[in-house]
């Protein structure tokens, strides 16, 4: 088993008795409970930190700023916690459907730990913490290379040993010591693309001689992670092996500096007799994408690869729009844009009744000005408010993260925003009628809503199941 190291004189490291399986621990209730909680504490957290400014005193906004800022932290630990219960676990790469393409990842269990971070965690992200992170900021690094090659297919990949939860990412198979070569070898077969992680591994070796073997580098995209260091010492142990050679890693630059990729810093990708060629990974701004920065560079860096195989460099949606993204956009333009109709029915209001009142009675409706009427729904205020809306809407029924952000946070904090004003007004008996009615009004919904929800399929299905 070839081993990558550095010095050729280095004596051999002693064989390990071999390893068993990793066993997966995985709870869809506990996925299902961390992944809702996580999102209820992102939400509030995020909210929260708006009541920080104005307080009586800077300990109490501090306070309140630092709570909440762990309450966004906390929810980003149970969001990606609860997608690891949920990830799916492959039982072998063999038994896989034979019409489906795949994406072999190969890479060094050491680098798992990179290939797990998300934007989410990142120091200046947190800063911002009143800045809701959207579900992008939540992909990992690994998650974001199998969307970027997700043309190509399913990346699948073989899981560490040590494992007790999935990584985000590829979708993985745990095999013994005994059984990995014989995956390894299986997924190679049928694989549409290879991608490599340049690391250092004891197995890595083995793997890019069996690449190099079967003599199909369109099929191989190699990933220099991590930093310069790391693929330095990749190339000087495995260089030999690919048959032109690896390239150089290139000067740094105030670019790549600056714009440079997360974990994943460059790609390489070979011609038909391995000529090797360096993409760096850098974003060409600093601010846009940067919660899907390598998964957006990836396609833009390797536009000859996915040329060259035929397949487009992002996939359409494959789910249809969700009913409840269809009835928000409905109520949240409702919401926005009703009370413009105020005015006209105010205007109709006066005109129905001046028709009725007596002669004796003042008519308010002589004082109506059409012309002052039709002003105020052409002023260019009324209009950039439309416009805002219709973008905002449309960003929503797209399934834009950041609409979707917005949206999710005016829908917690505004019904609470306007009930603390309400009863902030009014005096202590009108309270009283006011909470009065808002729980007798609760109560009228509540069973309405309730058998909505009964009727629902999953609903049904789960009273079956217990027939």
């Amino acid at each position: 088993m070839a081993e990558l190291r550095t010095d050729s004189t280095a004596p051999p490291r002693p064989r390990r008795p071999p390893r068993q399986a990793a066993v997966i621990a995985q709870s869809e209730r506990q996925g299902r409970r961390l992944s809702t909680a996580g999102w209820i504490a992102l939400t509030l957290g995020a909210g929260g930190i708006g009541f920080a400014y104005g307080t009586a005193s800077a300990w109490a906004t501090w306070g309140i700023f630092a709570a909440n800022a762990l309450l966004v932290v906390a929810g980003i630990w149970a969001v990606l916690r609860g997608r690891m219960h949920l990830t799916p676990v492959l039982t072998s790469i063999q038994g896989l459907p034979a019409d489906e393409r795949i994406v072999v990842f190969l890479r060094s269990f050491k680098d798992d730990a990179g290939f797990s971070r998300v934007a989410a965690r990142r120091w200046f992200r947190l800063l911002f913490t009143f800045m809701l992170p959207t579900p992008a900021h939540l992909r990992t690094e690994e998650d974001q290379v199998g969307r970027a090659f997700a043309p190509f297919g399913r990346m699948v990949a073989l899981g560490s040993t040590t494992d007790r939860l999935p990584h985000l990412g590829a979708q993985r198979h745990y095999a013994s010591d005994g059984t990995w070569w014989n995956e390894v070898v299986a997924a190679l077969d049928r694989s549409a693309l290879v991608v490599l992680a340049a690391g250092a591994g004891r197995n890595l070796g083995r793997e890019v001689g069996e690449l190099v073997r079967r003599d199909d580098p369109t099929r191989l995209v190699l990933l220099a992670v991590r930093d310069h260091d790391q693929y330095t010492r990749f190339r000087a142990a495995l260089e030999g092996e690919f048959p032109k050679g690896l390239p150089d890693y290139p000067p740094k630059r105030i670019r790549h500096r600056l714009l440079r990729g997360r974990y994943v810093r460059a790609a390489i990708w070979f011609d038909r007799d391995w000529t090797p060629h360096w993409e760096m990974l850098d974003g060409r701004f600093p601010l846009l994408g940067v919660a899907r920065r390598t998964q957006r560079a990836l396609p833009r860096a390797l536009q000859p690869v996915y040329r060259r195989a035929g397949v487009p460099a992002r996939l359409k949606p494959r789910t249809r729009r969700p009913w409840a993204v269809k009835v928000s956009v409905l109520v949240i333009a409702t919401f926005w844009l009703a009370p413009l109709a105020l005015p006209l029915l105010l205007a109709a209001l006066l005109l129905a009744v001046g028709d009725i009142l007596p002669p004796e009675v003042p008519d308010l409706s002589r004082g109506l000005d059409p012309g002052a009427l039709l002003s105020l729904y052409t002023s260019w205020p009324l209009l950039l408010w439309l416009l805002v809306v219709a973008v905002c809407g449309y960003r929503l029924w797209r399934g834009g993260p950041y609409a979707v952000m917005i949206s999710r946070i005016q829908g917690v904090f505004f019904p609470v925003l306007l009930l603390a004003a309400v009863l902030g007004k009014l005096p202590a008996p009108g309270r009283v009628l006011f909470v009065a009615f808002v729980l007798l009004l609760l109560i009228v919904l509540s069973m309405p809503v309730a058998a909505l929800l009964l009727v629902r399929r999953d609903v049904r299905d789960w009273v079956d199941s217990r027939l």
